[in-house]
């Protein structure tokens, strides 16, 4: 990849539109061209309110003066993914540059992240979700520990294995989600075909709008229609979920800590909540289940059973 393209402030010219003609043809006609336009296509489903274009770039060059210090894991502002996702996307693309043999990458409660992998792969994290994978050895052996939930978009090749604590996927060249978090292992195809395999040895070959879930040792298999995930479109979405995920998804989302001693965790939720304002998101899960929620300054939600 030419580090002239490489470039956050090429990046943000290229999306401010303030390119010169001759910079942007010679812009698509390089081989990045079509990976950022992909992301950058992609961002737009995110929905963020607006944001001060000035401030933003202040923030990127803050950022590049200070990039000289090398560390493992990359984490976004969740304040600036908020104000900047719909537009800047691209320079929260979070590339694969550091020096170490290993690659790890993390998102904090609250955002979102892109990976970019160095076979083109693509994987997005959701909130709460860490990724590490061995750079040196990629060309050979395409391999990375997940923990929480990523989508990955995957580039044809050798064997692209995601191992997680809960199980493991095998693919060649697809696109999937894999959720793990105690006891639970999911995964949903959207492209080609996967083989998924839990720790307790159950196995799963989904192709296109199939999923497979193993939670406290019992297999769940479903048919979907999503072209794509709906967290990436700024909504989280279930189907039949234990609720105590269902409520740590909100913890990662919106930075919550929930008491849930006053109901049943084990419950069932099946349906959809925004990733865009709390209170909403709060009441589009509790109220259907009879669950009232009180929510206080210091972000801790207290649920108590109405029922």
């Amino acid at each position: 990849m030419k580090q002239e393209y490489n470039d956050e402030t090429f990046l943000a010219r290229w999306i401010a539109n303030d390119l010169s003609s001759d910079e942007l043809n010679k812009f698509k006609d390089s081989e990045d061209y079509h990976q950022y336009k992909k992301i950058n296509d992609a961002s737009q489903l995110l929905k963020a309110p607006h944001y001060n274009k000035e401030t933003v770039l202040n923030k990127i060059k803050e950022e590049k003066s200070t990039k000289k210090k090398s560390k493992k894991v990359f984490k976004l502002s969740p304040s600036w993914m908020y104000s900047a996702a719909a537009s800047i996307i691209l320079l929260l693309t979070v590339f694969y540059i550091n020096k170490n043999n290993t690659s790890n990458f993390s998102s904090a409660y609250g955002e979102q992240i892109i990976i970019k992998l160095p076979d083109n792969s693509t994987a997005y994290l959701s909130p709460g979700a860490s990724l590490e994978f061995d750079k040196k050895n990629w060309s050979e052996k395409r391999d990375l520990f997940l923990t929480g939930e990523a989508y990955f978009e995957v580039e044809r090749g050798k064997s692209f294995t995601v191992n997680s604590k809960q199980g493991k996927v095998v693919v060649l060249g697809t696109k999937f989600t894999v959720n793990t978090s105690n006891n639970f292992f999911e995964v949903q195809c959207f492209e080609g075909k996967v083989k998924a395999t839990s720790k307790n040895n159950s196995q799963a070959i989904l192709t296109k709008g199939k999923a497979f879930r193993v939670y406290d040792n019992k297999n769940e298999n479903w048919e979907f229609s999503k072209e794509k995930p709906s967290w990436l479109k700024g909504e989280s979405n279930f189907n039949n979920a234990p609720l105590h995920k269902v409520i740590l998804t909100l913890e990662k989302r919106y930075n919550l800590k929930f008491n849930t001693n006053k109901i049943d965790v084990n419950r069932r939720f099946t349906g959809a909540f925004t990733n865009n304002d709390v209170n909403i998101a709060l009441k589009t899960v509790f109220a259907p289940m009879k669950i009232s929620f009180k929510l206080a300054e210091n972000s801790s939600v207290v649920l108590t059973s109405d029922e």
